[in-house]
């Protein structure tokens, strides 16, 4: 089993399974760092801001961004596989990065102890570098078959659609970290 983080640069008509599952009424809404400033906030996010700049990416916008397990973070592009199929994923660039930004990464997605586990004392810079665009067994994310993953996503939509029912009927309300826990991943080694 994988367990990393992905990202979704760009929508195409093949998205990976989600590693870990995002709430369905977060709407995009930014976490915060637990215990930290607007100013803490921000100065945690400009060396994550320019490092995610600094990798290549594809013209056509067809990727997908992962933190790999091994603490590289890695640009993939999909392989072409029968929709039956699992989905072969290629490193289109990779950097390694530093356990501090890391958890700058993760304290932007909800936090997991599984999560937290796996990524506890990583530091992808002591990855070698030609394992950044040529990594070994088990690093790359396993993505499913393209059926599999569109039918993930017609059960998200379906989450969302009575998420958004409940929320017009005022079963529920709708607020920046409603029903989710705030981020503060502690990877320090134990």
């Amino acid at each position: 089993m994988y367990i990393g983080a992905l990202d979704h640069d760009k929508d195409t008509s093949q998205s990976p399974n989600h590693v870990e599952p995002k709430p369905s009424n977060n709407n995009g809404a930014k976490m915060l760092i637990v215990g930290s400033s607007n100013a803490d906030s921000a100065s945690h996010a400009k060396p994550l801001s320019e490092f995610l700049a600094s990798l290549k990416k594809p013209a056509d916008g067809k990727y997908f961004r992962c933190l790999c397990v091994d603490g590289v973070f890695r640009i993939l592009i999909w392989l072409p596989t029968p929709p039956d199929q699992p989905t072969g994923v290629a490193v289109y660039d990779g950097l390694p990065m530093s356990s501090d930004l890391i958890k700058a990464y993760l304290d932007r997605k909800p936090w997991t102890k599984t999560t937290e586990d796996r990524f506890r004392g990583v530091d992808g810079r002591n990855v070698p570098q030609e394992q950044w665009l040529q990594p070994g067994p088990g690093v790359l994310p396993s993505m499913g078959s393209k059926h599999e993953r569109e039918e993930e996503k017609r059960q998200l939509q379906e989450e969302r659609r009575i998420l958004e029912e409940k929320i017009s009927r005022g079963e529920m309300s709708y607020g920046p970290a409603c029903g989710s826990v705030q981020s503060d991943y502690d990877l320090r080694p134990r």
